[in-house]
């Protein structure tokens, strides 16, 4: 495995020659090879028959009513992001009934299960041991309820909007880190580190870690919380697979050395604000963005969810 990125305050300075990806990207991105490859047949198959099995797909949202499993509000919301999920979780697994798993297993859910639980015992604890490394903490102390998510995306030409290439919005995601396995379908973007604004192409057949907030903030900022998107081609279908790892919900979000890279805000150096908070704020913009809420009247649209974040995290 590559080495993960360190947020060392590197300054893009303009140069006489165009500067290399590499150089871009500063070490943003981690590229692994997948000891488990994800069942892109059976995920096909699992997003296909939910959306032609409406019964089947109420049924398995209704083993969580809180927030529901299948997300296919890009039928019919147009500015949303224009994919359909299937959010999946050690907890959300365990409320699904017997009847239903047992239907849609021979439509591609249990081998996405098993794929699942295969990654986290692959990678997991690797990539957790490397961060600490770069933190100067043991970051696994924060992980043992293993507070995990599993996603999967079906980037479909048959949405609100076929012609839109919002695939999903710009974004840097809440927790510890996370695992983005592709189809070989390029999209994935990353926003370059040093120089905001500019956004670098993943190749379609890469396997990625990306890092989030709680990482950059457990580690002082020595790890580099990864802004990214994805872009879509209108007719083209596009799946991907995300292992998201954060830390445990009770854990305060404050830096685990004395020492930080960065300066961060008075509520996060006074451990004021716990993970199962934070993920709360966060997952109300992604959600509003994924199209699956509505924000309360006052709140403003054009907030970016990222805007937001840093003024919490930072204080400015």
């Amino acid at each position: 495995m590559a080495s993960i990125a360190i947020h060392n305050n590197t300054t893009i300075t303009e140069s006489a020659r165009p500067l290399t990806t590499s150089e871009l990207l500063d070490g943003a991105v981690v590229l692994i090879e997948p000891t488990v490859q994800p069942p892109f047949g059976a995920i096909r198959q699992l997003f296909d028959h939910l959306r032609a099995n409406p019964n089947d797909a109420s049924a398995l949202n209704n083993a969580y009513p809180k927030r529901g499993i299948f997300k296919s509000a890009a039928l019919k919301n147009g500015l949303s992001d224009q994919k359909f999920t299937i959010d999946l979780s050690p907890t959300r697994d365990s409320l699904i009934p017997e009847a239903i798993r047992a239907s849609l297993a021979s439509h591609g859910l249990d081998d996405v299960l098993s794929f699942f639980n295969d990654t986290v015992d692959a990678h997991v604890s690797t990539i957790l041991s490397s961060l600490s490394k770069i933190a100067g903490a043991d970051l696994s102390l924060g992980h043992k309820n293993l507070n995990m998510n599993f996603r999967l995306c079906d980037y479909n030409p048959v949405t609100a909007d076929p012609t839109s290439s919002n695939g999903c919005g710009e974004h840097t995601d809440y927790g510890t880190f996370s695992i983005i396995f592709q189809d070989g379908t390029p999209g994935l973007e990353v926003e370059a580190p040093y120089a905001p604004g500019t956004w670098i192409p993943i190749p379609g057949d890469a396997t990625v870690v990306l890092a989030g907030w709680c990482a950059l903030i457990l580690s002082g900022g020595r790890v580099c919380a990864v802004r990214h998107r994805v872009r879509r081609t209108p007719g083209v279908r596009r799946l991907s697979v995300v292992l998201f790892v954060a830390p445990d919900l009770d854990v305060k979000l404050t830096p685990m050395t004395e020492d930080t890279n960065v300066s961060f805000s008075k509520k996060i150096m006074g451990g004021e604000i716990d993970v199962d908070w934070f993920k709360d704020v966060m997952g109300k913009r992604w959600r509003w963005r994924e199209g699956n809420l509505e924000l309360a009247e006052g709140e403003d649209e054009s907030i970016v969810q990222d805007e937001e974040i840093k003024k919490l995290i930072f204080g400015c």
